[in-house]
């Protein structure tokens, strides 16, 4: 039994559906019902739209849309995110393909399907490697600066298609010289309709936000053009979507084009889980519950792989659909397998109901979709609130409209990496004074009433030493003891902060205990962590500091302090106390933990230090010099 549960613990770790379908409540099931059959009537006009958005024909975005969810549903930690197309990662895949050369729609969409098959390579050697944590390296608001720069990039695209005018290509700015260049060849028929559908569906949406308007309008339109003959008004229509569902098929390992398909694969990848996390998190506080990084990275391969096999290209996780999934009341991941199974259904018997379906309609469905992309009011805020982490959002917002999606995505990680190596270079150095009547140390700059000693300088590195902030903590303690008001003979390390010391940090040690020496000022250590402790035995380093100097508390650091360097008998005085209260809080922790024998002598101790506190508090320190 025990061997059978421990398996079931395993597989549960790894495949989330094991452990909350058995504790499914059949309460749930008619709001996960409505969530899917909701979700379902919302995504097939998005993913039509997103499919031709990249390049592909449009059954690509419906494919993409029904094995993916329910893989998601299976692997997927959280019960809110939407798995499916997206339009970032739509235009992303067509700009990373149209640079690659391409002699058949078929090699096209084989490049599209081997592109979602490394992504999910990608993210099962992260899942391996656990790396679910780079997640949180990636800055918010260079995450805002992106999307919104995304949402600009990916409006410019429909832009064109919405009022009928050929030939619009290139990047951002590109396409918006191009298009007012050519404002006189607007199609009067083109725009008429997707002027109408945005209006229809903003409208609808604000007035009753629970219908599926964008499938109301793509349903109009396909009976306006069955009425009138839009082809020959110079609309361009979908045309034929291949009814049954996809085959699965292995895609064609195209060995020319690996490194640059691996390039896209790899951005596509990281703006997948980016923007996925970024959703699961949102909604997971929203209801109190948590999602795992790392399980996340599997849910990806898998729900990837899914995409590959099915003829269809990268997935993601849908701000809108997943906004949605919540405000239809989704209760489990069960939604989202309720949404793919939903499509399928209309792949299957109902395809064909899409091929008189006029582009500029799916244009309007993709500009709408793209409002919630648009956060111009967080970069505001960034702006008056925070100006520094604002101007590493215009930076990624930049990136994507000069250069592009695939580059933006590049640029944008690269400079939260930077961002969070620049704020590891410049740590945050505590000076540390006694709080007044306990043995404990605090900031004296935000404590201006704690006690500082004479010759003595306590500083606290407020983040881990390592290779990146060493050689500046170095700086600024040996500018501290320059620039001091009074002499400094003694410099205390707080380093309870460094959990895992490493050798750049070790050799720091060393090179500033020299500094101080030169400056006659000697260094302790205190609250030094077992590994840091290991380290510095191993390399010898805690030969050349002296075990007299390393010490379990800062203020057994500043007794030894004391006594050792000499200072005035009033100081000592005032430390004592707190050192003999200190040292009962440990006898006492020792006793809880010893047997009766051992206890009742501790108690004796114990006893015989409150005596002695006692008679230390009644001393008169006046006289002390």
């Amino acid at each position: 039994m025990h061997r059978l549960n421990s398996i079931r613990a395993r597989i549960a770790a790894r495949m989330p559906i094991v452990e909350w379908l058995p504790r499914y409540k059949t309460t749930w099931l008619r709001a996960d019902l409505t969530a899917g059959m909701t979700l379902a009537a919302f995504t097939i006009p998005e993913a039509i739209a997103y499919a031709e958005m990249a390049g592909l024909p449009p059954q690509a975005g419906l494919y993409a849309s029904i094995v993916p969810p329910i893989l998601y549903m299976i692997f997927g930690s959280s019960r809110h995110l939407v798995i499916g197309p997206t339009a970032a990662i739509s235009v992303l895949l067509a700009s990373g393909l149209a640079a690659l050369t391409v002699n058949s729609p078929e090699q096209y969409v084989g490049l599209a399907a081997l592109t979602a098959l490394l992504v999910g390579v990608i993210a099962f050697v992260a899942y391996a490697l656990r790396l679910g944590f780079v997640v949180n390296y990636i800055s918010e608001s260079v995450l805002v600066g992106f999307t919104t720069g995304a949402g600009l990039y990916i409006a410019s695209t429909q832009i064109a298609k919405l009022f009928g005018i050929a030939g619009s290509s290139g990047h951002f700015l590109e396409r918006i010289s191009y298009l007012i260049q050519h404002l006189g060849n607007v199609n009067p028929w083109a725009a008429a309709l997707g002027i109408a559908g945005i209006a229809v569906v903003v409208l609808g949406e604000r007035r009753y936000h629970k219908l599926p308007w964008a499938l109301m309008v793509v349903l109009a339109s396909i009976g306006v053009s069955s009425v009138i003959d839009l082809v020959g008004r110079g609309v361009h229509l979908v045309g034929e979507i291949p009814k049954g569902f996809p085959v699965f098929t292995f895609p064609s390992l195209i060995f020319t084009d690996l490194p640059a398909i691996m390039v896209l694969a790899g951005a596509a990848f990281l703006l997948s889980y980016l923007e996925g996390m970024s959703m699961a998190r949102t909604f997971a506080a929203i209801h109190r519950y948590r999602t795992d990084s790392n399980q996340e990275l599997l849910a990806l391969g898998f729900t990837s792989l899914g995409a590959a096999f099915t003829q269809a290209y990268p997935v993601a996780g849908s701000f809108s659909r997943t906004s949605l999934n919540n405000a239809s009341g989704a209760m489990t991941q069960l939604a989202n397998g309720i949404g793919g199974a939903s499509i399928a259904l209309v792949v299957v018997f109902l395809a064909g109901l899409f091929t008189n379906l006029p582009e500029p309609i799916l244009a309007a469905v993709v500009l709408v979709a793209v409002r919630g992309l648009l956060k111009f009011s967080t970069l505001r805020r960034l702006y008056t609130v925070r100006r520094a982490e604002f101007w590493p959002a215009l930076g990624a917002f930049l990136a994507v409209l000069v250069l592009g999606i695939l580059e933006g995505v590049i640029i944008g990680a690269l400079i939260s990496l930077l961002v969070v190596i620049g704020r590891a270079s410049e740590p945050r150095i505590s000076l540390l004074g006694k709080v007044p009547g306990l043995p404990q140390f605090a900031d004296v700059r935000e404590n201006p009433e704690n006690i500082t000693i004479p010759g003595l300088l306590i500083v606290r590195a407020d983040e881990a030493v390592f290779y990146a902030n060493a050689e500046a903590i170095r700086d600024q303690i040996v500018t501290l003891v320059r620039e001091s008001d009074q002499p400094v003979q003694t410099v205390v390390i707080d380093l309870e902060m460094t959990g895992d010391l490493d050798l750049a940090g070790a050799h720091m040690l060393s090179d500033l205990r020299k500094d101080l020496l030169d400056l006659g000022v000697r260094m302790r250590l205190s609250r030094l962590q077992t590994s840091a402790r290991l380290l510095l035995e191993r390399t010898g380093i805690l030969d050349e500091i002296g075990e007299e100097h390393i010490h379990p508390r800062t203020l057994f650091a500043v007794v030894s302090y004391l006594t050792g360097e000499g200072v005035s008998g009033r100081l000592a005085c005032d430390i004592l106390p707190d050192m003999v209260r200190c040292v009962q809080e440990m006898v006492r922790a020792q006793a809880d933990r010893s047997q009766e024998a051992e206890r009742d002598r501790l108690d004796v101790i114990i006893r015989q230090l409150e005596t002695i506190l006692q008679e230390l508090e009644d001393m008169d320190c006046a006289g002390s010099s």
